[in-house]
């Protein structure tokens, strides 16, 4: 293979340069595939699969349907060969976006700086069509196994508890996921450290909202819980020296998603995240790290095909030791002919070809019918220990309302209630339904037309 960084500076995606070091023979059989093999048609498929029962009603109230949904794409050709990829959530392909693909070759598209969906697809055709894993089709092999992470949301702390548990049984050694307002990030920490087996580690996303000033001496006294091992977007992007100040004062490593890529080259930051990369941005990322000696960390959420490309990518990144995020395990089903067992926290790079799992169609036809679930009436009620009681309604199905839950001025507009919003403020936050009788009906009515009302 050609030196990956000279690659990427050219900004290339030729055949050439996929093809270097490869046999005559090798180089004709390439380009008489690349000739023939055209895309003829692309099918995307909404599905609805199933929790795990033990959270299945909390993350579909705090996020909606946008985290239970996904998009499985097919891809045809006109020799036959099929490949699959997959999106987080609904289908937000235009036809414009699926016109451009049709007739050509998949070849053309190594690198491709735009769509990571249709990534996964036409890397599992060329892995196909060539009859080796996608892998080989990015660059030179360096581990076979690639540490992940579990994901949740924000939840009160016992419910914490039960997911810290629930990603150990799953043979999980992290666990990543906002915090959020509605919550007191130590409290739920303390929850998880509780229950936690030695050597599990908490990745705590802090939605690089918080200037220094604000949230500095939070990030000091997390840094002194042995659970907390990486703190990601910990305060606003605007001053990398702030950034640097934090390396200076905390021992747990911070990690920018958010922030520019220059992070990386200006050494302020302990480690990046390639965050929902299309694979030639993914590449880009990923030989700057290695040039700078960090290491980095893909986030591209999804089941099992997504988490499956995820692997080939870590599989040829030397930089990406760090633990990688997919929401794989969210589900409890998958339309996959199997699934990558998760050992110690990590799983097997699949050996192939192309994405080295395929998609059951029976299945794919079955949950293709499976209806959106439909939204059930509930409040957010929020509890200071020295300040209000609010209640309010949730709808994240709502257009520009999935992320609510993590900031009050979404959730409540302005102005907003009780203290000023930190992650560290002395309160907990529950869901209520109509179980909850006297209490539900009282505030449901009461928040009819006001958004929101205090106890």
């Amino acid at each position: 293979m050609l030196d990956r960084r000279h690659f990427i500076a050219a900004g290339s995606a030729s055949l050439l340069a996929l093809s270097a070091g490869w046999s005559r023979a090798e180089r004709r059989t390439l380009g008489r595939l690349r000739e023939r093999l055209k895309i003829t048609a692309i099918e995307s498929h909404e599905i609805y699969l199933p929790y795990h029962e033990f959270n299945a009603r909390n993350l579909w109230r705090y996020h909606g349907g946008r985290i239970r949904a996904r998009t499985i794409h097919v891809v045809k050709t006109n020799i036959g060969l099929t490949g699959f990829g997959e999106n987080w959530g609904t289908n937000s392909l235009k036809a414009e976006e699926l016109a451009a693909y049709i007739g050509t070759s998949p070849f053309d598209w190594i690198n491709d700086t735009r769509l990571l969906q249709l990534n996964i697809a036409i890397y599992d055709l060329m892995g196909k069509a060539l009859d080796v894993p996608a892998w080989k089709l990015i660059g030179p092999q360096v581990r076979d196994r690639v540490p992940v992470s579990a994901w949740t949301v924000s939840l009160p702390p016992a419910a914490m508890a039960l997911e810290v548990k629930q990603a150990e049984r799953l043979g999980y050694r992290w666990l990543k996921y906002h915090v959020d307002q509605v919550q007191n990030v130590e409290d739920q920490v303390a929850a998880m450290e509780q229950v936690a087996s030695d050597g599990f580690q908490l990745h705590l996303d802090l939605n690089m909202n918080s200037p220094y000033e604000q949230i500095g001496e939070l990030l000091g006294r997390l840094d002194k819980r042995t659970i907390v091992g990486r703190l990601e977007d910990p305060i606003t992007a605007t001053d990398p020296a702030m950034w640097r100040r934090l390396q200076d004062e905390l021992e747990t490593p911070i990690v920018a998603h958010h922030g520019p890529r220059d992070f990386i080259q200006l050494g302020v930051c302990d480690g990046y995240m390639a965050g929902h990369s299309p694979i030639g941005q993914a590449v880009r990322t990923a030989a700057i790290a290695e040039a700078a000696e960090l290491p980095i960390m893909l986030q591209q959420c999804g089941g099992q095909l997504n988490q499956a490309f995820l692997a080939h990518e870590a599989a040829v990144f030397p930089a990406a030791t760090m633990d990688h995020v997919n929401l794989a395990h969210l589900w409890r089903e998958d339309i996959t002919d199997r699934v990558l067992a998760i050992e110690d926290g990590t799983i097997a790079v699949p050996d192939g070809p192309g994405l080295g799992i395929n998609v059951d169609l029976r299945k794919l036809e079955h949950h293709a019918q499976t209806a959106a679930p439909e939204y059930e009436p509930f409040l957010v009620r929020i509890r200071y220990q020295q300040g209000p009681t609010i209640y309010c309604r949730h709808d994240a199905n709502q257009s520009g309302h999935t992320d609510d839950l993590r900031f009050l001025a979404r959730l409540l507009g302005e102005p907003i209630p009780g203290p000023a919003p930190r992650y560290d403020n002395a309160v907990s936050s529950s869901f209520l339904d109509a179980a909850d009788g006297e209490e539900f009906e009282k505030y449901w009515a009461a928040t009819e037309k006001r958004k929101y009302v205090l106890a």
